[in-house]
């Protein structure tokens, strides 16, 4: 090889890494059966990373797992081994801890009380948990608000364009919202196919040569859009597009069954720290409305300012007028002369009554008192 066929080579395998590394991921439960018996061992696998970390034994062996992301909670079905009245459904934390609902009603008078006995696949969409068993595909309601909670509300042939042709597993693209996995077709090799929920027609969509001929019973669809499938006689975990493309993830040992949940939680990809914000500017500061108090102090008592009444609004705040001169008053003048022959205006006294007389009464007094002396005088000249 040359050494310019060598750095393209390189260039393309670090492009590679870097774009598997910067795509986005998330987190899947998973259980596996590996031997004998009626329990299933619960396993933590981030994707795109493919590593798995076990969290412990169930008590109950599960399948058709399904996450109903509105309630935080992994439905699963648990086969009618153990229980006579067919599977019970399984819920199931994060942590591991699980609690039995019973079996699955029907939803028809004209079906078996207890429809489900050994599902091997499902998945949730919405409130609407699809689970396969043989060759139909049938819609439980998991909304406990609900009068049909865990009931059968439909029921629909699956069908395939030849036979053998079923899914192992499969999960809802959250695009579309129709159902993905991977399948052997009868050719032997691997393919991804579409099963439509509504009508149950099964598509095959591209072949996957990149997939060794087993079983796949863990189907989850990442953020991505990929498949990322688990072989279980083959052993493996696999990352599948759409177009039929194959990267192997893991190396897993083989086992006799598994079974996925979709995404529980996103890995978001890693974003740079906020650069800091700076200060908030200080707050204006507004000049006093009112005087700073003197420093003398004043002899004069201050007058207590009235309390505001509860209802009455509070004082506005109203700066001072600019005070202003006030012009002294005009010089007061004598009041003016009365004209000739006038009556001069009366001065009130004490007691009532006026002070004063004008001339012209003076007069008449004087030529009363007159008259009456020489009335007097001419009375005593004529008694004599």
């Amino acid at each position: 090889m040359s050494a310019a066929s060598a750095v393209a080579v390189l260039a393309a395998s670090v492009v590679w890494v870097v774009s598997a590394g910067a795509a986005p991921g998330c987190t899947v439960l998973q259980v596996r059966n590996s031997g004998p018996g009626w329990t299933s061992a619960l396993y933590r696998v981030s994707l795109p990373a493919a590593e798995s970390v076990r969290i412990g034994a169930l008590d109950h062996r599960l399948n058709a797992l399904g996450y109903v992301r509105s309630q935080g909670l992994v439905y699963g079905m648990a086969a009618s081994g153990p229980f006579p009245d067919g599977a019970h459904v399984v819920t199931l934390d994060r942590s591991g801890r699980t609690h039995d609902l019973g079996p699955v009603r029907a939803g028809r008078v004209d079906a078996p009380w207890y429809p489900l006995a050994a599902p091997t696949a499902g998945a949730v969409k919405g409130n609407r948990w699809y689970v396969r068993q043989g060759s139909y595909l049938y819609a439980v309601d998991v909304d406990p608000t609900r009068p049909t909670y865990l009931s059968v509300l439909a029921m629909t042939a699956i069908r395939s364009p030849h036979w053998p042709f079923e899914l192992g597993d499969f999960d809802v693209d959250p695009v579309d919202g129709e159902l993905y996995g991977v399948s052997m077709t009868h050719r032997g090799t691997a393919a991804v196919a579409r099963l439509d929920p509504v009508s149950g027609r099964v598509t095959e969509l591209a072949d996957a040569p990149g997939l060794p001929p087993s079983t796949y019973g863990s189907v989850a669809i990442g953020p991505d859009r990929a498949l990322y499938v688990t072989a279980d006689e083959a052993g493996g975990l696999y990352r599948v597009d759409r177009d039929g493309s194959v990267a192997k993830l893991a190396a897993l040992p083989p086992m006799l069954g598994s079974d996925a949940t979709g995404c529980l939680t996103r890995v978001p990809s890693p974003q740079p720290p906020p650069s800091p914000s700076p200060p908030p500017p200080p707050p204006p500061t507004t000049p006093p409305t009112t005087p700073p108090p003197s420093t003398t102090a004043s002899t004069t008592p201050s007058t207590p300012r009235p309390t505001p009444s509860p209802t009455s609004a509070p004082p506005s705040r109203r700066t001072a007028p600019p005070s202003r001169t006030v012009p002294p008053p005009p010089p007061l003048l004598p009041p003016p002369l009365p004209e000739p022959g006038g009556y001069a205006p009366t001065t009130p006294e004490r007691g009532g009554g006026t002070v004063g007389h004008d001339t012209k009464e003076k007069r008449r007094w004087a030529l009363a008192a007159l008259l009456l002396l020489i009335g007097g005088s001419a009375a005593v000249r004529r008694l004599r």
